[in-house]
């Protein structure tokens, strides 16, 4: 090989080898700075380095990029997504005069938001979609994702330990914000990790007792953010998976049966472990300030707002400032809480910060992730579960997450057979 040969090959290799450990430096996104005035994090940064490098690849060797019907679907939905949240972005009012008397620039957070949520993982989606071009790819990114997860999941057992990872009612949250976002970050990696290991052939070898450890640990944190929502959308997402399994293999029903009534059982006596608890009994109280009243108002002022903006939305990152202006007004009270930073739902989050055509997007690619059967499925269900109830995708990492999953789908619809 010439000496060119050899630097192509080396930037080729090092594109790849980025592209799959990427998921490695979703927490990356914390590590926030200004550069000419404009914040940025280490995530976005490091996306958009990671774009300009395989466009200068496709440019220096010619190559064409991959652009087949399946491919069309994804990216017209994805600009679909785009065009929405844009129109939200640059529509969304200059200023917005909050009831504590301060003045928030909307326009300058949307675009924020904008930037860094949306422009950014449509970009990261463009690349794995470019890059990843076998099951084994996606399986090892995958992999890269959930030893993430296990990072993630051992600093917020750290920082418990150190006084430091606790939420007031000692929910296990870790370095995030609160224990919902540790969750969120959490399940998605537990269905995969689950996935991964049923799709092992050989038992006892190392690897598989690394997947499991692997579980083991996303599992224990997950159980620990004593987000139900969390709990519920792995445990739904993996039933969804076994009723499937029981209908496309009718020879293994008796087995597929069992492994229904084993997650039930699982369910159930977690259930158990919960009753006696204060957050179980605040869960059903509707009356009094709790997780559920509080939700319950929140989606109130969440429907009056996307009424009051049917087409365009409030702007990306903007719902917060609405919830503070409207809820007042729609609640004819003060809301038990202010600080709502998005409406604790996929759908109403989709449409109010990118309008009717970035809830429009979602649909088609809720469609699309069905047209066949691939594992990386399950995750997304648990995606969507779990988006019923909370917001797994308006944030910096989870945004990645949902594409990440999503690219993974389109790998493997296209490089798997049917049947599979």
């Amino acid at each position: 090989m010439t000496k060119a040969e050899i630097m192509k090959d080396s930037l080729n290799k090092v594109v790849r080898l980025l592209v799959i450990v990427s998921p490695l430096l979703y927490p990356a996104y914390l590590l926030r700075f200004r550069l000419a005035g404009i914040p940025f994090t280490a995530l976005e940064v490091l996306i958009y380095l990671l774009f300009g490098l395989w466009l200068f690849e496709i440019i220096r060797d010619r190559k064409s990029v991959i652009w087949d019907s399946a491919m069309r679907r994804y990216w017209v939905a994805a600009f679909v997504l785009l065009v929405g949240a844009t129109m939200g972005a640059f529509l969304s009012p200059l200023s917005i005069h909050l009831p504590d008397g301060n003045v928030l620039d909307g326009r300058q957070i949307a675009l924020g938001i904008w930037k860094g949520w949306v422009v950014a993982p449509i970009l990261y989606f463009a690349i794995l979609t470019q890059v990843l071009r076998s099951a084994d790819d996606v399986k090892r990114t995958l992999r890269m994702y959930v030893f993430s997860a296990v990072l993630v999941g051992l600093a917020a057992h750290i920082l418990a330990l150190a006084g430091n990872g606790l939420t007031p009612d000692f929910r296990l949250k870790g370095f995030f914000d609160s224990a919902n976002y540790l969750a969120l970050y959490m399940g998605p990696a537990a269905l995969v990790a689950s996935q991964l290991l049923f799709l092992r052939k050989r038992p006892a070898e190392w690897g598989e007792y690394l997947e499991l450890g692997s579980l083991s640990v996303i599992v224990y944190t997950l159980f620990f953010t004593r987000s139900y929502a969390g709990i519920l959308a792995v445990f739904g997402a993996l039933m969804l998976m076994v009723l499937v399994t029981f209908f496309r293999n009718p020879r293994q029903r008796r087995g597929i049966l069992a492994a229904l009534g084993v997650l039930l059982v699982s369910f159930v006596a977690i259930l158990f472990t919960q009753f006696n608890t204060a957050k179980f009994q605040q869960f059903l109280d509707f009356e009094n300030r709790s997780s559920t009243s509080v939700r319950l108002e929140i989606y109130r002022v969440a429907w009056s707002l996307v009424k009051q903006h049917p087409l365009v939305g409030v702007g990306p990152g903007l719902f917060q400032a609405n919830y503070q202006v409207s809820a007042p007004r729609v609640l004819g009270h003060t809301p038990m809480e202010w600080n709502m930073p998005h409406p604790h739902n996929i759908f109403l989050g989709f449409w109010l910060n990118a309008g009717l055509l970035g809830l429009l997007s979602l649909f088609a690619l809720i469609v699309l992730a069905h047209r066949r059967w691939t594992y990386p499925l399950v995750a997304f269900w648990g995606i969507l579960i779990h988006g019923l109830f909370d917001m797994p995708f308006w944030k910096n990492d989870l945004a990645m997450i949902f594409w990440l999953v999503l690219a993974a789908i389109l790998v493997l619809q296209k490089t798997k057979p049917k049947s599979a």
